[in-house]
């Protein structure tokens, strides 16, 4: 009996170890990191130097190759990087399948700051601001012997994030996004001309015809793109919403047309949107998430979750989605974490057998750092595999067996994702051409949302008529598919069927008929839009109508009180008003001066002192002084939770980001490390004037500079003869004699705290 109970509690352990996968954590060491990952997976170091150096971003080909940027460890800001460009592409390749990189060449050499790359039929392409690069090799060297600009983007800031990408959506077009705030002037599809500052995804397809718009946002950094198998996306980056306390960075659901990130109105006045800001459906305080993937396989346990690369919290996270009206929630955990600060994990990608690809970039980066102003281009970095143990490797992943010549449209119905993908896109070529038979066997097909894209790429009007009949197709998903290519293409003959799915039970099909509604821009979709609105309807689905009104044009003929009219008509106003924002003054940030040994010695030796402090601090003790107005002043800039004003740094989360040797060096030495967009700015007029502080607010015209004492000044840009960021912290030195190291530490206890945390997510493995 008890050997049987003992079996029955093993078999229950196990159950719960696969259900709760971040309770039975295992760890594994690749010095000088100590990695937990979930119980049941296994983590390999796949690429180590001298193969890579400082791996950023990385994408296989259909042949297996693993195309990789690597940094040379310059970190100069974006424009002197395009002058003198210094990093370059990798061409890894595993020669004998083990998983293991054997081998790596420079495809490309001489790249400006890499933020993105993209291997596409027989070109390699490279986001490098201001441009999206196309590279070649036409003799078959496996070097780049030929270079393009494929898309110009028309700024480059000092800290580069005007472009990451591109990245391949399952429609076939191209997407990348836009931050940083530089003006930017294209001609869209149709003929109309955007201005505007604000950040944004674009799209075009990939031979960059039909330029468009996807969302607009008054964010800093949009970076990953991930796609869902219907063409739903999904946006990591940072500073998307400062609304409360520990937010900052964080993953949104990117629904066409939409207005996302803080609140920011130099870049968003001159622009319509629908009403508020789009809710963001992850937050992650101040993690700055990078690469992100939606995994396709079904091996591993996480097909169709989120996993995105946090660059500042030393993890890759993990997002079980789950629909939620007519969008998706979130529910997070992590899925690699690493005990070594120096780890920063900057892309994630899925291969073919399921597992998936890590880059960690090393500690070289500091261009606008989230974290630290000390590069340490000699901490270099790795790309390291994550699987589930015991998965039986596939002989052919890729269906490289497979005569892709001919292809076959059972293909699409194949269980490996690679060959899917790659059947798409064949199965599309071939069918190129009038009355082709392929377009029959692709709407007879039993695939469903792969046959839908393939029938997508393919222009005629067979398969636009293909495409049409499935948007009535018994399958949700292969439904939503078909919506986004009639919206894509502009199908005015799909209006009809859209009119009926505008009251179907399913909201996010209701949200998606809306927006392809508003795209084809019939004047007979505007009774039923209006009818289909509600005050119950969730933020996207109020966003849908609106926009797709919006679209449609037809202002006269809307009702005078009716809520999504009364937004249509001011979206209106903002468009003939045509706001001019003044000039943005050019911030030019600190000169950079040669360190002083003899002070930086002095500040180790203090450092030193105060760090055998640290063990006996006390949180709850922290937690008083950190309210103590008279003693420390924490409150009157930071917030920590509920408690504090903002003006410095949130400190919420600092935690997760910061050592508690970091922490004890920001109190001593708070102009050792000044967190982005908190460096005091100073500003001299035309008249002569010198205004300091940080930069709090910006409208269209005006900046609002606020002193460590609370006293806001505004700025017109139109007054501003010269603007500077400082080197020099709005926080005084000297808190080591205002406090004693007891206090001190007390206080580094508390801020080391976390104030939210993230409960794991149930493995989807039974």
């Amino acid at each position: 009996m008890l050997r049987y109970d003992r079996v029955c509690l093993l078999a229950a352990l196990a159950l719960f170890c696969i259900h709760r996968e971040s309770d039975c954590a295992e760890t594994v060491t690749f010095a000088p990191h100590t990695f937990t990952i979930p119980g049941g997976f296994e983590l390999k170091r796949v690429a180590a130097p001298p193969l890579v150096r400082r791996p950023i971003h990385m994408c296989f080909d259909d042949e297996g190759v693993l195309y990789v940027t690597d940094s040379s460890g310059n970190t100069d800001k974006a424009p002197a990087q395009l002058k003198n460009p210094a990093h370059r592409v990798l061409r890894l390749v595993d020669i004998d399948g083990d998983g293991v990189f054997d081998k790596s060449t420079v495809f490309a050499d001489r790249v400006p700051f890499p933020e993105g790359i993209l291997v596409y039929h027989d070109a390699i392409y490279v986001g490098a601001p201001p441009y999206i690069w196309k590279m070649s090799d036409t003799d078959g060297d496996h070097v780049a012997d030929q270079r393009s600009v494929w898309f110009d983007g028309g700024s480059i800031e000092g800290c580069g994030n005007d472009l990451h990408g591109p990245y391949l959506g399952p429609d076939g077009f191209f997407y990348w996004c836009k931050g940083a705030f530089g003006p930017q002037e294209h001609e869209l599809d149709g003929g109309k001309t955007l201005n505007s500052r604000a950040a944004h995804i674009y799209r075009a397809r990939p031979d960059g015809s039909q330029l468009e718009v996807v969302i607009t946002g008054g964010m800093n950094n949009p970076v990953g793109l991930a796609f869902g198998e219907t063409g739903e996306r999904f946006l990591s980056g940072t500073f998307f919403d400062l609304s409360e306390p520990g937010r900052r960075d964080g993953i949104l659901h990117a629904v066409y047309g939409g207005t996302y990130g803080k609140e920011h109105e130099r870049v968003l006045a001159p622009l319509p949107n629908t009403g508020s800001l789009l809710p963001i459906m992850a937050q992650l305080g101040p993690a700055a998430p990078s690469g992100i993937v939606m995994p396709r396989h079904r091996a591993a346990g996480w097909k169709d979750d989120l996993v995105c690369a946090e660059f500042n919290t030393r993890r890759v996270s993990r997002h079980r989605l789950s629909i939620s009206g007519s969008s998706y929630s979130a529910e997070p955990s992590v899925l690699i974490e690493s005990d070594q600060s120096d780890f920063h994990p900057t892309d994630v990608i899925e291969d073919a057998d399921g597992s998936l690809l890590v880059a960690d970039t090393g500690s070289w980066y500091m261009i606008c750092c989230p974290t630290s102003k000390i590069a340490k281009p000699d901490i270099l970095g790795a790309i390291y595999r994550i699987q589930r143990k015991g998965t039986a490797p596939h002989k052919d992943p890729r269906g490289l067996n497979f005569d892709w010549s001919l292809p076959e449209v059972n293909w699409l119905s194949d269980e490996r994702p690679a060959v899917v993908k790659r059947a798409i896109d064949a199965l599309a070529a071939r069918g190129e051409g009038s009355s082709n038979p392929v377009v029959d066997e692709l709407r007879a097909a039993t695939a469903g949302v792969p046959a839908v894209w393939s029938l997508h790429r393919i222009r005629s009007q067979q398969a636009r008529l293909a495409v049409r009949k499935l948007l009535n197709a018994d399958a949700s998903d292969v439904r939503v598919a078909a919506i986004q290519s009639v919206a894509l293409w502009r199908d005015r003959e799909s209006i009809e069927p859209l009119l009926a799915i505008i009251s179907d039970d399913d909201a996010r099909l209701r949200r998606l008929a809306a927006m392809a509604l508003g795209r084809i821009g019939d004047s007979k979709a505007v009774e039923p839009l209006l009818a289909s609105y509600s005050a119950e309807l969730d933020p996207f689905s109020k966003h849908a109508i609106i926009y797709a009104l919006y679209e449609i044009g037809e202002v006269r003929g809307l009702p005078a009180n009716h809520p999504a009219a009364r937004q249509v008509r001011k979206m209106r106003y903002v468009d003939e008003r045509g706001v001019v924002p003044s000039d943005y003054p050019e911030i030019e940030f600190s000169e950079p001066s040669p360190p002083d040994e003899e002070k930086l010695a002095r500040q180790k030796k203090r450092l030193d002192e105060l760090s055998t402090f640290l063990p006996r601090g006390d949180l709850r003790r922290g937690a008083k002084l950190f309210e103590d107005r008279q003693k420390s002043k924490c409150v009157i800039c930071h917030l920590k939770g509920e408690r504090g004003a903002r003006l410095g740094p949130d400190l919420t989360r600092i935690g997760t980001i910061r050592s508690e040797r970091d922490l004890l060096e920001a109190i001593v030495f708070p102009s050792a490390s000044i967190a982005r967009y908190h460096e005091t700015l100073t500003v001299l007029t035309k008249d002569g004037i010198v205004v300091s502080g940080l930069l709090v607010k910006e409208t269209v015209d005006t900046m609002f500079l606020s002193s460590a004492e609370g006293v806001v000044k505004s700025v017109a840009f139109q007054d501003i003869e010269e603007a500077r960021y400082s080197s020099v912290s709005l926080m005084p030195d000297g808190f080591d004699k205002l406090l004693n190291p007891g206090e001190i530490a007390d206080l580094v206890a508390f801020l080391k705290q976390p104030q939210l945390t993230i409960e794991p997510a149930q493995s989807d493995i039974e």
